[in-house]
């Protein structure tokens, strides 16, 4: 059983460090290494806290003492329930995407952009439908024609490297481990960086007017719930990184190490999961948990 719970806590303090230091890498890695890395990182990480709470609960609920098949019971519902949290953001995303078809759609007969007429000053990215990008004539009218372009190839960069994915995978290990509820908004800005870097291929000082024009506009309005939008993201950590030469930072060796974590909560994930199966169904001979006495 000791063993047991040095395994089961693992996955928490990988948990703790991964809330704690997503930024730091962020700062650390090139952008294209961060989008991907932290989402895998948080994905595993969910996993193996899942991976912790049901072994426990498994173990507890086998316990003839009523305090301990009580917490049992308690860690099972609070399985549960993040899972039905897990499963509403899903449905959502879903939902979500469903509409917005509609726009890729009728992007598949505008060269993948979409005009929207309306005053709001915004663009952004729609990964559903086929993809498209989504620019509005009250943001197309107040940038000039290089500003626009670098708008439209920002937002297409959002599609191109699937930061909708990314993202989401993000998300989901969010909803269901509460810990890492930083963590997506880092990746967003992961996104957003390379993303720029993107555009900043058509010039860096039009793609860097672009961003803090754009974002100058929407000032006073609230686009905190937009996931793939030229202004998320840190916007002032953006410009500054716009208006320097672009850095390539060398990253195997963080990636090497994020690569070991990965696989190593893969095997006590494993390990773990056999626990739930020596409990729920022992194999002949073999008693309940042994293998953690």
């Amino acid at each position: 059983m000791n063993l047991l719970l040095i395994i089961a806590v693992l996955p928490w303090v990988m948990s703790v460090l991964l809330r704690s230091g997503a930024e730091h890498l962020d700062r650390l890695l090139n952008p294209s290494t961060a989008v991907v890395l932290l989402p895998i990182l948080s994905m595993v990480t969910a996993f193996s806290v899942a991976a912790s709470l049901a072994a426990l609960a498994a173990v507890l609920l086998e316990s003839a003492e009523i305090a301990r098949v009580s917490v049992g019971v308690a860690i099972s519902a609070w399985i549960l329930w993040r899972s039905v949290q897990v499963a509403r953001h899903v449905r959502r995303v879903a939902v979500g995407a469903s509409i917005a078809s509609e726009f890729g759609d009728e992007a598949r007969a505008t060269d993948g952009i979409v005009l929207v007429d309306t005053d709001v000053p915004d663009a952004f990215a729609v990964p559903s439908g086929g993809g498209a990008v989504v620019i509005t004539t009250g943001l197309a009218e107040a940038l000039s024609d290089s500003e626009l372009r670098a708008v439209i190839e920002h937002e297409r960069a959002h599609l191109r490297h699937r930061h909708s994915v990314w993202i989401q995978m993000c998300e989901i290990a969010a909803r269901f481990d509460p810990i890492l509820h930083p963590v997506p908004a880092t990746v967003r800005h992961a996104a957003e960086r390379q993303a720029d870097e993107s555009a900043a291929v058509l010039g860096r000082r039009d793609t860097l007017s672009a961003i803090a024009r754009t974002a100058l506009l929407r000032a006073h309005l609230d686009h905190g719930t937009r996931t793939l939008a030229s202004t998320g993201g840190d916007v002032v950590r953006r410009v500054q990184a716009l208006s320097e030469p672009p850095r390539h930072r060398p990253d195997r060796g963080i990636l090497a190490a994020g690569l070991v974590l990965i696989l190593a909560f893969v095997v006590i994930s494993t390990a773990l999961f056999d626990v739930v199966q020596d409990v729920v169904s022992p194999e002949t001979g073999e008693a309940p948990t042994s293998v953690f006495r």
